[in-house]
């Protein structure tokens, strides 16, 4: 079958459920249906041979085509289900095969028109700040997916209706079961809820969903989330403060979410431990918009997103082995204007890894290492070093009394997680200050709309002395000091001074080029921890931190400097198999082997309120 007629069969398909979805809605009994569901079916069963064997989205095509046959005969066994299951199945289904392909033989498969493709996507997100609301009957469609694990799903389930208010009308529930074979499907059809999709082989079928979520907010549930008292209200309160809100996602415990998104816990992760859970639970959910911290990057166990944004088809294909989805949609949302909020006051429990973890441990191959270059290829950045923050932060932010009405400059933010941190410090005192972005490297220009008033673009720290209007009270930077394009290093920081407010202060993260880490990753590659593409070679500077400091130390008013010392627990046991190899004369620093466990510091220089 060529693509002419693989096209037409799937534009015929469509045709027919649209024309069979407008026969329910008038509730006329056309005896035309038949012949049509007959025609599907045959339709399907050629899509499915055509498909078979093939991979990455064409083999979701043949999912799709399989689970469309498989409703079909479940429609045969039991007719009077006909309209539940070919409105949340077999249109959906077909719908959503037809996008698969479309993208997989028409868009993916040609490098302009994926280009094309994606900066339509982003124009879309753009306009969508200035479009008028769609008019939804719910206010939020719950969209809950499980593939096995019943006993998962069970306390999913029973947490959902202990915690949720579905009396007043306004929030649907919508299950999936995605090819489970331990009872889940037979779980789902006791429930008292009427949208209910049964897909016989697994396919991650979330998406299939978006056909037919008819709330103003869509809530992907995972099976391995458990509700507490308050949350969806919360969420509720945080997308409805802000039009510019994409998304907003609750903490869980810190066990079962990377990216610092959790908290510690007084209770094991067990079935055993859910009451104890649900009593920490209820104390720690009280509506607090202070603990709404804006985020660059989220990785959302559970979040509530507003539908028309969701419905725009926002996972990219390409990421075929479910990872760096997070960071690639993360991208996405920053890049087009649109805030992502972690809610630290709203805890709900994760098991972890239950969902998506069976699936995960049939990978064969290193998926985050392919993935990871996906995202580079991809965006021209890496998803990782770009973050722009630093572990331990939070231990120099009271080096300054934050107040009202003051200004934040920051320095090559990138993605923005130091940005982000020092935001949330202020909010959490109940001050917004203004925030302005210093951007050196061209890659990042596109990711600071989100969270800054005003943006700058230059190449170098002199150029942008003479560009700044005002002064700053807190001047920090999303990268080390090593990484601005610096000339004169001392020079530069008395340019950065000099622009500083009075009482205000400079935080500059400085990586230590003598540390265990960076000298065993010399040694082993030959290079610094940096990423780079096969064939990519990246240079690099370094600053000496012991020559750093002797020059603060003797200049007449750098020298009312702090510095707080990060050291990893990782790099303990590095820095004492150096240790014998370091050679001692006059001209070594006297804390040389301490040196060794310290990855990186943070250089604090304080403006004097009167000079």
């Amino acid at each position: 079958m060529d693509k002419e007629q693989m096209r037409s069969l799937l534009e015929v398909s469509v045709e027919a459920v649209d024309y069979i979805a407008a026969m329910i809605e008038d509730g006329t009994d056309n005896p035309t249906v038949a012949e049509l569901m007959d025609n599907l079916r045959r339709i399907a069963a050629a899509i499915e041979a055509e498909t078979r064997g093939t991979d990455g989205l064409l083999q979701k095509v043949y999912l799709y085509a399989r689970n469309i046959l498989a409703s079909i005969e479940d429609l045969q066994r039991h007719p009077s289900l006909f309209v539940r299951v070919f409105s949340c199945e077999i249109r959906p289904f077909i719908l959503e095969m037809q996008r698969l392909w479309h993208l997989a033989a028409e868009v993916l498969s040609d490098e302009g028109r994926r280009a094309q493709h994606q900066a339509g996507l982003m124009q879309a997100m753009r306009d969508l700040h200035h479009a008028p609301r769609t008019e939804y009957p719910y206010d939020v469609t719950i969209v809950l997916c499980a593939y096995n694990k019943l006993e998962y799903t069970k306390a999913a389930v029973e947490s959902i209706f202990a915690h949720t208010d579905f009396s007043s009308g306004r929030v649907e529930l919508i299950t999936i079961n995605n090819g489970s074979d331990d009872g889940t499907r037979e779980y789902f059809e006791s429930l008292p809820h009427t949208k209910k999709i049964n897909l016989k082989y697994n396919i991650l079928g979330f998406n299939a969903a978006q056909y037919i979520a008819e709330g103003k907010y869509y809530v992907g549930y995972s099976n391995d989330v458990v509700a507490t008292p308050r949350w969806l209200e919360h969420l509720l309160a945080a997308m409805e403060s802000d039009e510019c809100i994409a998304h907003a996602v609750p903490t869980c415990n810190e066990e079962s979410i990377s990216n610092l998104q959790g908290i510690p816990v007084p209770y094991p992760n067990t079935f055993e431990g859910m009451e104890k859970m649900q009593q920490f639970a209820a104390e720690h959910n009280h509506l607090n918009a202070d603990l709404w911290e804006e985020r660059s990057v989220l990785m959302p166990f559970l979040a509530a997103t507003r539908t028309d944004i969701y419905k725009m088809g926002l996972v990219d294909p390409i990421y075929t082995r479910a990872e760096f989805v997070d960071d690639d949609l993360s991208t996405l949302l920053r890049r087009t204007g649109w805030r992502q909020l972690l809610l630290k006051d709203t805890f709900m429990h994760h098991f972890g890894g239950v969902t998506l973890g069976q699936g995960r441990k049939k990978e064969a191959g290193n998926a985050l290492d392919a993935m990871r270059r996906v995202y580079y290829d991809k965006w021209g950045v890496d998803a990782w070093d770009s973050r722009g923050g630093f572990v331990g932060a939070e231990y120099v932010w009271p080096w300054h009394t934050v107040r009202e009405h003051e200004r934040v400059l920051v320095l090559e933010p990138r993605f923005g997680d130091l940005a982000c941190e020092l935001l949330n410090t202020y909010r959490r005192s109940g001050f917004t200050p203004h925030m302005t972005a210093a951007v050196f490297d061209k890659n990042y220009l596109p990711d600071t709309d989100y969270i800054f008033d005003e943006t700058i673009m230059v190449t170098e720290i002199e150029a942008l002395a003479a560009q700044c209007v005002g002064r700053y009270d807190i001047i920090s930077a999303g990268c080390y000091l090593d990484e601005l394009p610096t000339k004169d290093v001392i020079a530069e920081i008395e340019q950065l001074h000099g622009i500083l407010a009075a009482g205000g202060v400079l935080i500059l993260p400085v990586r230590n080029p003598s540390s265990a880490y960076e000298l065993d990753h010399m040694m082993q590659y030959g290079a610094r921890d940096v990423y780079t593409a096969e064939g990519e070679v990246k240079p690099h500077v370094g600053i000496s931190y012991h020559q750093l400091l002797q020059a603060l130390n003797a200049h007449p008013f750098l020298n009312r400097h702090k510095i707080k010392n990060i050291i990893f627990e990782a790099d303990l046991s590095l820095a004492e198999q150096f240790k014998p190899l370091i050679c001692r004369d006059e001209r070594a620093p006297s804390d040389l082997e301490h040196s060794l466990s310290v990855r990186m510091f943070f250089l604090g220089i304080q403006k004097d309120v009167i000079q």
